[in-house]
């Protein structure tokens, strides 16, 4: 019986997810950054930059590395998206074909606390 893998995005979901978000959010940046730059060389009396000259400029670096440093949202952003999708080979994702213990339904213990035996925190608000 021949061993069924997963397809190829489903192997490399992460990685795919978070190169196609880079790729977005920087084209974003680079198209807002050389429009407010030329806006502001305009009214100073120069001259507009072309794109590649635009991305050769202080202005574009500095944006890039101040958006940079956000660490805290990209760090969030890459641990929410790990809950969800996988990454062949990454210490931090699951199995991609087997199932694992924490996969498993737990079964609360009698001397659980109440929130516990009710399915947790959220479910015990809507009672």
């Amino acid at each position: 019986m021949k061993k069924h893998y997963p397809s190829f995005i489903k192997r490399n979901g992460l990685s795919l997810c978070l190169i196609l978000l880079f790729l977005l959010f920087i084209t974003g940046q680079i198209l807002t950054g050389w429009q407010e730059y030329n806006e502001e060389l305009l009214d100073l009396g120069g001259k507009e930059l072309g794109l590649s000259s635009y991305l050769l400029s202080g202005h574009f670096i500095q944006t890039t590395f101040e958006n940079w440093e956000s660490e805290f949202l990209q760090m969030g952003l890459y641990v929410w998206l790990t809950v969800y999708l996988k990454q062949m080979g990454s210490a931090e994702s699951k199995s991609l074909t087997d199932v694992e213990e924490v996969d498993r339904i737990p079964i609360a213990h009698p001397d659980a606390p109440w929130p516990v035996r009710n399915g947790g925190m959220l479910d015990c608000i809507s009672l």
